[in-house]
């Protein structure tokens, strides 16, 4: 039967219709890759090639339950294994020994991962954390031999670089693996990594003082980048998570009511936040209406972008933490950029608002989203353990 060389796409796939005979499709790219239609409508994967000059021939799966993505990874993997196992005289794995760790990740990956949205178009960071920390050590063995003490090993060596990078790539494997049980054919039925369980984080609980938050501000106006130090303003005065601060538009603001309207679209709950604005926020505002008004940005991107807006601002920070005295090695010590949400939050608490109050002015869904950002400062600690003892009479 005649074979039909064709550049696969799904749109194709999901188009074609049966014949009276079965029709046979090439892929452009890969001449192992096949895809039949028979006349029952029925369209199936296979995996065709020659040993030994003989026609092999193997079912990769129905198209009614595996993805083309799927398909090619299985096609790719078999034929990696066929072309150097046939050397040595032993037989083509099946699919399931045949998909490896990384043909895992890549399913993963295009069909879940690249879906997410991320900040300025940036890989997510279970794919850098994949790359990083995985593939290099993991990405070539076949998921359904990998055995659980194996699996703990690789783990334990990789606690040594700390507890972000652990329970990242334990994150990404589980969610990997689960994906493809889940939703591919590929007969994959266990997760290997599915006991595995995360390192104990550091409980961060960082907040600038209005000392520091003074220095900040006093380093900040030496920053080589006036536009970038102004985000870090408006983080501080406004609350808001960095990436709602970079994407803020003119048309979300009204100046005049002092209110910051963010669209769902842009929010990590997919709801619509109503910020009231600082004088602080305003007169910022203001300043920037002035030198910037043909942008529909607040925060455009001089340079050739295509988001818009400036992305980045990390060497800014970090130059205008050290000028303020502020940097230390440890990480835990040092303030981040998110701190700044953190400080809004507490200076509220402390100046007596009800916590119900600042959730509304962060935009939680949830106080107990909130309880991680409020903490007392050290005095309120000492005065309400001074109090406690009030009463006591030890003379």
């Amino acid at each position: 039967m005649p074979e039909i060389i064709k550049n696969l796409t799904d749109k194709f796939l999901c188009d074609i219709k049966p014949k009276s005979s079965s029709q046979i499709f090439r892929d452009k790219h890969r001449t192992y890759l096949k895809f039949v239609v028979r006349p029952s409508g029925s369209k199936s994967f296979y995996y065709r090639a020659k040993k030994n000059g003989k026609d092999l021939k193997r079912k990769i799966g129905d198209a009614s339950t595996m993805s083309l993505a799927t398909a090619r990874l299985i096609a790719d993997s078999q034929h990696s294994g066929f072309k150097n196992e046939s050397q040595n005289g032993v037989s083509v794995p099946s699919s399931i020994k045949s998909l490896t760790v990384n043909c895992m990740f890549e399913l993963y990956r295009e069909n879940e991962l690249k879906h997410r949205r991320t900040v300025a178009g940036r890989k997510h960071a279970l794919e850098v954390a994949y790359n990083l920390h995985v593939k290099a050590s993991l990405g070539h063995r076949a998921v359904a031999q990998l055995d659980r003490k194996e699996v703990r090993s690789f783990f334990r060596e990789l606690e040594d670089k700390g507890y972000c990078a652990h329970n990242k790539a334990v994150s990404v494997l589980k969610a990997a693996c689960n994906y493809v049980i889940d939703f591919e054919d590929a007969g994959l039925i266990l997760n290997p990594f599915e006991r595995i369980k995360k390192m104990p984080g550091v409980t961060r609980s960082r907040y600038l003082t209005y000392q520091e938050a003074g220095q900040l501000m006093k380093a900040l106006e030496y920053a080589s980048n006036q536009d970038v130090a102004d985000i870090y303003r408006m983080a501080l005065f406004t609350g808001a998570r960095l990436t709602n601060v970079k994407t803020m538009e003119w048309k979300d603001i009204n100046l005049s009511n002092a209110v910051w309207l963010i669209p769902a679209t842009r929010t990590k709950t997919n709801q619509i936040y109503e910020i009231p604005l600082h004088p602080l926020a305003v007169y910022l505002l203001r300043k920037r209406q002035k030198t910037c008004p043909s942008s529909h940005f607040v925060f455009p991107s001089k340079q050739k972008s295509k988001y818009g807006y400036i992305t980045g601002g990390d060497s800014v920070w970090k130059a205008a933490i050290k000028r303020a005295g502020l940097y230390h090695d440890n990480p835990n010590i040092r303030p981040r950029p998110h701190d700044l949400r953190r400080t809004f939050a507490t200076w509220q608490i402390q100046s007596g608002a009800d916590v119900s109050v600042v959730s509304k002015a962060l935009c939680h869904t949830s106080l107990k989203h909130t309880m991680v950002y409020a903490y007392a400062n050290i005095d309120q600690v000492r005065n309400s353990i001074v109090g406690a003892f009030d009463n006591l009479n030890v003379s």
